[in-house]
């Protein structure tokens, strides 16, 4: 998938929900950072072609994210792993959409 396609995709998909479970709700809230990472990330050089590095990894804290969600689905009720499962497809969408965004980059920066 191109940049364009997964970052238009990101965009379209809605936030997953939050959960009444505190350490899946805690999940739910490292998801809102990364998120927020992302955005910082690609949203300026989407709307006006300015790249502004970030600070962080996301691609880690995508990958700790998705490793506590698995674990936190396997002794959850029904509604808790559906959930979980939310969040882990939603971090592997912001990881395609910054490995995307870091490719372009990368492909920018060559033909400078």
């Amino acid at each position: 998938m191109d940049f364009e396609r997964a970052y238009s995709k990101w965009r379209e998909q809605p936030f997953p929900l939050g959960s009444s479970l505190d350490a899946l709700d805690e999940v739910h809230a490292d998801l809102a950072l990364v998120d927020t990472w992302v955005a910082e990330a690609l949203i300026p050089i989407v709307e006006h072609g300015m790249h502004r590095p970030i600070q962080v990894d996301p691609i880690q804290k995508l990958e700790e994210i998705q490793d506590s969600a698995t674990e936190l689905g396997k002794s959850a009720t029904a509604d808790e792993r559906r959930l979980a499962r939310e969040y882990v497809e939603y971090a592997d969408l912001l990881r395609s959409v910054y490995e995307q965004f870091l490719k372009k980059v990368e492909d920018s920066g060559r033909r400078t």
